[in-house]
C-alpha cells in the first residue's frame, strides 16, 4: 500500500470518528446508502438545508459509466456493471469528500460534484486495480469518459483538476504524475470534446488568456463574463414590462431586479433579510442636515449577507457575515418598492413559519385533537386552490394577478369554498383517497366521529395531529424550513427572518392557472440561490422561455454572477474610484475590483481628464497619446522628448511638439512604445524587448504570448549553439544569445505598466547620432598619423 495512501485514508477517518461519523457506511449491490446512515455533508460544513448534501451513493457514477461501457462497446469489451466501489475505492472516496469540507473548508456541492464524482469514476475505470496502483491508460480512459459527458467541457476539467490535485498532489498513486495523462484519444468526437475544455479554461483564466486581446481600443477585457447584451436587455424588459403569470415569478422578478440593481451574488440575493432597510443620516459641522448646505441629508443601504469573507467561517462550519450596501439615489426608490411589495406579498408565508418555528408544529393555528373541513385541510396540505368557472372568480383572479395582494386571495379562496365545485371535489377525494387506502389517515364527521362506510365529502373532517403525522410520514421533503443560520456574532437567524420565501414543492403553479394558495399552504421556506440560477437559464424551462418575446429571445440564458460583472465594470467605466467599487463588493483588496473590470482600453483613457490648453491643441490622435502619456502605460523618445521639451519650454511648445509628432499609438508585440514611425522610424523596431528602456509592459495577455514563444525559440538556439563543438564565432553567437534570454526573462518578469529595464540602452538613438554623424553628414572625422600607421 501506498505510505501517502494510508496517511490520507487514515486523517479522514480519525476527522469522521471525532465527529462520530461511522466510516464503514452500508449499501446495497449498486452502493446507494440508506438516508438515515448517510453522512450529512451540509450539517459538517454549518449549511442550513435546503438544499441537502448527504453522502448517500458508494458506487460508481452512473453517468460516467455509462459514458465508459461506450468506450468499451467501441472496443469490443464487455461492460462494467453498476456496483459499489471496492473498500479501497470508498475508503479514497470519503476521504477525498471530508478533506475538502473539513479541511480545506469547501462547500459540500464541491466536495460531491467537483471531487468525489470523478474519483468514483476514475474507480469504474481502474479494472480492479487499487488506487495506488493506477496507470496511465486507466486515467486515459477514465478522462476520455469525462469528455463524452456534457457539452461544455466542465466535467473532463475537472477531472483533470482532481488529478493533479487530489492523486498527484498528495502522492496517492505510485505512478504519479498521472495528470499527463488526461489527454484525448485520436478519435474526432474526442478532439472536438478537448477544444471544449480548452475553450472552457481560457475562459476561465483570464490571466492567462491569450485570445481575447484588445487588439482594438473599442474591444474589452474578457468580454465573454459579460452578459451578452441582447439576453441582458431582453432580461431588463421582462422584469420590468412583463407580468408575472405565478406568485413564485413575482418572487424571482423581484430577485432579478435586485440582482440588477445591486450586484449581489446569487447566495447573498437569496438570504436578504426581512429586516434590510437601513438609512444613514448625514450632518455638516453645526449639526444640521448636509441637504441644506448642498450635500445629501439621507441615504438608504441594503441590509444583506456578504458571501467570501474572512469572518464567514464559525466553529461549528459556515457563518453569515453581516454587512450593508449603499444604495444610489438613482435607485433609492426602485429598491425601496421592490423589496417593501416582496414583503407585503410573503406576509402570510412569514408569519405561519414563524409560529411553525416557535411552537415545532405544522399547522399552529388549529389544536392538535381539532377537527378540520377535508377541502380546507387539502388547500393547506396540497397548496393547491381549485378554480370555479364563474364570473366572479375570474374578476378575483385578475385583481390578484395584478398585485398579488393576500387580502384578496383570501377573498377567492371563500368564494371557492362557498361554490365547493364538483372539480374541487373531485380532486380533494383523489388527493386524499390513496392516504386512507393505505391506512394512513381516518375521515371523520364535524364532532370528530370516525365515519365509516360511503364518505360525503361535503361533510368529511380531519384531525389536525393525523393530518400533522402523515406529513411527517409520507412528506418529508414538503416540511417548511425552520433551521436557523448562525451569524458571525454567535446570533441566530431563522428562514423567516429572510425577505425572499416561497412555498415548498407547490405543485399548483402549473395547475389551476398557476395559483398557489400561500395563505393557508402549510410548506413555505427560504428561496435557495440555484432556484434564481435555474430560472436564468439552468433549466430549459426558464424566464426567458416563459417571458420572451420572439422566439429568439426565448432560447435567451444568463449567468447570474454575470450581472456582477456589469456592474463593476459600469461603475469603473463612470469612474467610480476603485476603493468604492471594492467595498461596494466586500471585497479585501482593490486588486479583486480590477479582475471584474472589463472596459475597453478606450474607456481606460476616457477617464483621463486632459488640461484645457491640451484639448485646445492636440487633435483626437494626439489626445490619445497625451492620456497614455499621463496614464503612465507608454515609454518611448516621443515621450521622452516630450517631457523634456515641457520641462524646458513649458506646454505650449510641448504639445505644439506632440501634436506634430505623435501620428498614432503604437503598440509592440511587447509592450507600448509611443514613436512617430512614419517619420523617424526606430532602427531596433520589434527588438525592444533586448534591454532597451523605452519599453513598457501593459495589461494585454497577447504579450506575455509572444514573449514566451520568443523564449522558447531562444532557449532552442541557445542549445543548439552549445551543442556546437568549437567553431567560428561560437562564443559571441552564445553570449549573444544568452543575453537576449536573461532580458526576455526579464520582460516576462515584470509587471503590467512598469518598465523592464529602468536603467537600460535607449536602442532607439541611431548609431550615427552615438558616433557623432556619418560621413555622409558633413566632413570625414580627422585621424592622427597614429591611426594611419
Amino acid at each position: 500500500m501506498n505510505e501517502f495512501y494510508q496517511t490520507f485514508v487514515e486523517t479522514a477517518q480519525a476527522l469522521a470518528a471525532a465527529r462520530g461519523l461511522p466510516w464503514a457506511l452500508p449499501c446495497d449491490g449498486a452502493g446507494k446508502v440508506p438516508r438515515g446512515k448517510a453522512w450529512d455533508l451540509g450539517a459538517l460544513a454549518g449549511v442550513v438545508p435546503p438544499p441537502f448534501f448527504r453522502l448517500t451513493d458508494l458506487g460508481f457514477d452512473s453517468s460516467g459509466l455509462a459514458a465508459l461501457n461506450e468506450i468499451r462497446k467501441r472496443n469490443g469489451l464487455i461492460p462494467v456493471p453498476a456496483t459499489a466501489m471496492p473498500s479501497r475505492w470508498r475508503d479514497i472516496f470519503q476521504a477525498a469528500v471530508l478533506t475538502e469540507v473539513l479541511i480545506k473548508k469547501n462547500k459540500p456541492r464541491h466536495a460531491l460534484d467537483n471531487i468525489g464524482r470523478h474519483i468514483r469514476l476514475l474507480a469504474a475505470c481502474a479494472d480492479d486495480r487499487d488506487p495506488w496502483d493506477i496507470t496511465g491508460e486507466d486515467v486515459q480512459l477514465a478522462y476520455n469518459a469525462a469528455l463524452a459527458i456534457g457539452t461544455s467541457g466542465k466535467i473532463a476539467a475537472n477531472f483533470a483538476m482532481v488529478m493533479r490535485i487530489v492523486i498527484d498532489g498528495q502522492h496517492l498513486a505510485d505512478r504519479s504524475p498521472l495528470a499527463r495523462f488526461c489527454v484525448p484519444y485520436p478519435t474526432e468526437d474526442a478532439r472536438s470534446a478537448q477544444t471544449r475544455v480548452d475553450e472552457l479554461q481560457r475562459r476561465q483564466n483570464t490571466y492567462r488568456d491569450v485570445d481575447k486581446v484588445r487588439t482594438e481600443l473599442s474591444q474589452r477585457k474578457a468580454a465573454e463574463k459579460l452578459p451578452e447584451g441582447k439576453a441582458f436587455w431582453e432580461l431588463v424588459r421582462i422584469l420590468w414590462t412583463e407580468k408575472p403569470v405565478t406568485l413564485a415569478d413575482h418572487i424571482r422578478f423581484a430577485q432579478g431586479k435586485i440582482g440588477v440593481l445591486t450586484g449581489f451574488r446569487i447566495g447573498e440575493n437569496a438570504t436578504i433579510p426581512f429586516d434590510w432597510e437601513r438609512w444613514r443620516e448625514y450632518a455638516d459641522a453645526q449639526g444640521r442636515p448636509a441637504g441644506e448646505r448642498g450635500g445629501i441629508s439621507r441615504s438608504l443601504m441594503l441590509r444583506h449577507f456578504a458571501e467570501k469573507q474572512v469572518d464567514d467561517e464559525g466553529p461549528e462550519g459556515v457563518v453569515l457575515y453581516e454587512t450593508a450596501q449603499h444604495i444610489p439615489q438613482i435607485f433609492e426608490q426602485e429598491v425601496l418598492d421592490i423589496l417593501r411589495r416582496t414583503a407585503e406579498i410573503t406576509r402570510p408565508m412569514r408569519e405561519r413559519l414563524r409560529r411553525q418555528t416557535e411552537t415545532g408544529r405544522l399547522f399552529p393555528e388549529f389544536e392538535k385533537d381539532e377537527v378540520v373541513s377535508a377541502a380546507e385541510m387539502y388547500i393547506r396540505v396540497s397548496g393547491s386552490l381549485p378554480l370555479a368557472e364563474d364570473e366572479r372568480t375570474r374578476d378575483l383572479m385578475q385583481q390578484y394577478r395584478y398585485g398579488y395582494d393576500p387580502a384578496i386571495l383570501d377573498a377567492l379562496r371563500s368564494h371557492q369554498l362557498d361554490l365547493l365545485t364538483p372539480d374541487f371535489i373531485a380532486a380533494m377525494k383523489k388527493y386524499w383517497h390513496r392516504h386512507i387506502k393505505d391506512n394512513l389517515i381516518t375521515v371523520r364527521d364535524a364532532d370528530g366521529i370516525v365515519l365509516g362506510g360511503r364518505i360525503s365529502w361535503r361533510e368529511a373532517y380531519f384531525e389536525v395531529g393525523d393530518v400533522e403525522a402523515l406529513i411527517h410520514r409520507c412528506m418529508p421533503t414538503k416540511l417548511p424550513d425552520i433551521e436557523p443560520f448562525t451569524l458571525a456574532d454567535g446570533r441566530k437567524l431563522y428562514p423567516y427572518d429572510l425577505l425572499f420565501l416561497m412555498p415548498i414543492r407547490a405543485l399548483a403553479e402549473n395547475r389551476n392557472h398557476g395559483l398557489t394558495d400561500v395563505n393557508w399552504y402549510f410548506a413555505c421556506g427560504r428561496i435557495s440561490g440555484s432556484d434564481l440560477q435555474m430560472h436564468l437559464g439552468g433549466q430549459a424551462d426558464n424566464l426567458f422561455a416563459r417571458y420572451g418575446e420572439t422566439d429568439e429571445d426565448r432560447n435567451y440564458t444568463i449567468n447570474n454572477h454575470s450581472l456582477r460583472h456589469l456592474q463593476n465594470a459600469e461603475l469603473f467605466r463612470l469612474g467610480v474610484a476603485d476603493t468604492i467599487i471594492t467595498k461596494r463588493f466586500n471585497r479585501t483588496s482593490v486588486q479583486q475590483s480590477y479582475e471584474y473590470d472589463h472596459r475597453s482600453l478606450a474607456e481606460d483613457l476616457h477617464d483621463i481628464d486632459l488640461p484645457p490648453i491640451a484639448e485646445e491643441k492636440l487633435g483626437p490622435r494626439a489626445q490619445e497619446a497625451m492620456r497614455m502619456i499621463m496614464a503612465k502605460k507608454v515609454s518611448g523618445p516621443i515621450v521622452a522628448e516630450f517631457l523634456r521639451v515641457q520641462r524646458e519650454h513649458g506646454d505650449d511648445a510641448a504639445f505644439d511638439y506632440l501634436d506634430a509628432e505623435a501620428d498614432g499609438l503604437h503598440v509592440t508585440p511587447y509592450g507600448f512604445c509611443l514613436n512617430s514611425f512614419t517619420v523617424d522610424p526606430c532602427p531596433k523596431h520589434l527588438e525592444c524587448f533586448n534591454g532597451c528602456h523605452h519599453l513598457t509592459r501593459s495589461e494585454v495577455p497577447e504579450e506575455r504570448k509572444n514573449l514566451e514563444q520568443l523564449r522558447n525559440r531562444m532557449q532552442r538556439a541557445v542549445a543548439k549553439i552549445e551543442r556546437t563543438k568549437g567553431g567560428i564565432g561560437r562564443d559571441n553567437q552564445l553570449r549573444h544569445a544568452k543575453e537576449r534570454l536573461a532580458n526576455i526573462d526579464k520582460a516576462i518578469a515584470a509587471a503590467p505598466g512598469t518598465k523592464p529595464f529602468p536603467g537600460g540602452r535607449d536602442l532607439f538613438t541611431p548609431v550615427e547620432a552615438k558616433l557623432g554623424g556619418s560621413v555622409l553628414d558633413g566632413h570625414a572625422p580627422r585621424r592622427s598619423p597614429d591611426d594611419l600607421r
